[in-house]
């Protein structure tokens, strides 16, 4: 029989070999590079083999190692899906799913709902990272990811949360006083447009509008680019420029007036948010779970 520490040490070993790095497995697995060195270390010991070709900038499999994870990746990963089936049978709603949002989806509906969520399931421990650039789930380790619909990609299965959103145009109260007139699309030719791009991305997106059902795209400019949807309006807020965000966003500021909108015959709708995970993966009923709960209005 295997025992407790060797299956401790084979998880382990199928971790570093599928990310090549110590490092990395170590910030997967939760626990120091060290720890998991020492556990290979006393694996190869007790296998007799040398599992790893180890350098201070690289780590790859040797011909061994390569085998053994052939023949055992495939074992453990039935293992687990065994267990996690087990597990929902029994109905019990517990351990830890990794969950990446983007900062607005979080704002909208992470803020309210995962305090409820956790109190109906205290047993399930939530770790949640929220950006703006789209994850590979499989490879960054994340159970669910809550995304705009827009930069779904192939593999993933995918549910609505939430309806679909609306793009508008605001710019502050205080820059409207001092400056021309829109009337138009192509007026903001014409005024300083606060740009967002894509997080790792250098060139802002452009701003699109519906013109009697077609799409049109306005080549702005402006003084401010950002990588962070809120740095965007708050900087609108400010008087700084106008900037297109999205009016569920920033409800309360137009209700205030702090935001005044502009262009509203131009409006457009979009794809809203999408709880995504990967294709064919077993799911816990902590996952489960989560996905119920986030869907509910």
């Amino acid at each position: 029989m295997i025992s407790g520490s060797e299956m401790v040490a084979l998880n382990m070993f199928i971790v570093v070999a599928e990310k090549l790095s110590f490092r990395a497995a170590a910030a997967s697995l939760g626990i120091s590079a060290s720890a998991i060195s020492q556990q290979i270390g006393a694996l190869e010991r007790r296998l007799g083999l040398r599992l790893f070709n180890r350098t201070t900038r690289s780590v790859s499999l040797t011909d061994d190692g390569r085998s053994l994870y052939l023949q055992t990746a495939p074992l453990l990963e039935n293992l687990t899906e065994t267990l996690t089936h087990a597990q929902a049978r029994s109905g019990a709603v517990q351990g830890k799913v990794r969950l990446h949002a983007f900062r607005s989806a979080a704002e909208m509906f992470l803020d309210r709902k995962i305090p409820g969520f956790l109190a109906a399931f205290p047993d399930v421990h939530l770790d949640v990272t929220t950006h703006d650039a789209p994850v590979e789930l499989v490879t960054g380790g994340y159970d669910l990811s809550l995304r705009l619909g827009e930069v779904l990609d192939p593999g993933l299965v995918a549910v609505p949360v939430g309806g679909r959103l609306h793009q508008i145009v605001v710019a502050a109260p205080s820059y409207l006083e001092n400056h021309a007139v829109i009337h138009q699309p192509d007026d903001l030719r014409q005024h300083n447009c606060i740009g967002w791009r894509w997080p790792g991305t250098v060139t802002p997106e452009p701003w699109q509008f519906m013109e009697n059902e077609q799409l049109k795209t306005i080549p702005v400019k402006g003084n401010l680019v950002v990588d962070d949807r809120e740095r965007q309006y708050q900087a609108a807020i400010a008087g700084t420029g106008i900037a297109q965000v999205t009016a569920e966003r920033v409800h309360e500021y137009l209700k205030s007036g702090a935001l005044q909108p502009i262009l509203s015959a131009w409006d457009m709708e979009f794809d809203g948010y999408y709880l995504c995970w990967t294709a064919g993966r077993a799911m816990s009923p902590a996952m489960r779970a989560l996905i119920d709960w986030l869907r509910q209005t």
